[in-house]
This record gives C-alpha cells, sequence and structure tokens, in this order.
C-alpha cells in the first residue's frame, strides 16, 4: 500500500468514527444550533469531508489575515455578536466540538444570529464563524477564571 493510500484508509477509519460519534451527539449539537439561531428553519449541516476541506482552504487563507485578540468580560460579546450580524453575508459556524462530528453549520442568513446567547447554557465553550468568501473569521473562546466568567476573541480579516 503506497503512502497516499495508506493515508486514504485511514481517513476513511476516522471518517467512520467521526459519523458514528456524530450520529450520537447529534440532538444536542442541533439544540445549540436553535440555541444561536432560533429562528433557523431548517440548519444546512455540511458533510464532514466538506467540513474539513473548507476548514483545509481557511487554514491556508487566515495565514494572509490580519489577526488580533482581545480578551472581555462574557457581557462583552453581544456586541461582536452584533457586528457578526451586520456583516451580511453567508458563514460557517463551529459549534465547540461538535462540528468535528456533525459538520460545520452553513448559514445563508447570519442576521437570525440570537446576540444574546449565553455562553455555557447550551453553547459551552467555542464558537467559531468563518465568512464564506474568507475574509473574517472570529473565534469566541469562552471560560472562567477565578470566578469571572470571560471570552477570548480572535479575529482575522482582510486589512
Amino acid at each position: 500500500m503506497s503512502v497516499s493510500e495508506n493515508h486514504a484508509s485511514e481517513y476513511r477509519k476516522e471518517l467512520l468514527f467521526r459519523r458514528a460519534t456524530g450520529k450520537r451527539i447529534c440532538g444536542t449539537y442541533l439544540s445549540k444550533v436553535a440555541a444561536l439561531f432560533p429562528s433557523l428553519d431548517r440548519p444546512e449541516l455540511l458533510s464532514l469531508e466538506e467540513t474539513d476541506s473548507i476548514l483545509e482552504r481557511f487554514r491556508l487563507i487566515r495565514a494572509g489575515l490580519s489577526q488580533e485578540t482581545i480578551r472581555t468580560p462574557v457581557e462583552g460579546v453581544r456586541s461582536e455578536f452584533s457586528l457578526i450580524k451586520n456583516f451580511e453575508r453567508e458563514f460557517y459556524v463551529l459549534i465547540d466540538e461538535d462540528w468535528k462530528y456533525c459538520g460545520l453549520l452553513k448559514v445563508g442568513v447570519i442576521g437570525l444570529l440570537n446576540v444574546a446567547l449565553e455562553f455555557g447554557a447550551e453553547i459551552l465553550e467555542d464558537l467559531v464563524f468563518i465568512s464564506a468568501d474568507m475574509s473574517l473569521a472570529v473565534d469566541f473562546d469562552f471560560f472562567e477564571m477565578e470566578g469571572v466568567r470571560l471570552i477570548d476573541i480572535k479575529r482575522w480579516s482582510k486589512e
């Protein structure tokens, strides 16, 4: 077996494992999607192969984008969500680790985003938005330090 055949075989095994896990956690994932986009009728979840392809493309593009990181109290997330909501483009959304097993969420109408979302209720720790044209990405990492709820926000954008 060649190296590329071996790699393809390993990838197929990984996909099978991810799909099996995805079937177990899909209900929880969809409740997180509903918390984030309450009026989204039919969430569009991409296949794991599409998910991997999009994230690989973003990984390559991200190197050419400017990046800034800020830490804010959890209350500051609403203004950040409002900025994303006003971007008015199609977005890919990664929720916690669930996307690895269920696929990326593709949202055509980002205006449906619930800016009043509370981290820790449905969405536990991580939320990433990547615009479909890959000109903007925002990563929200929720955590608690000494009893204070904080969010690290990483933003990648074209200058």
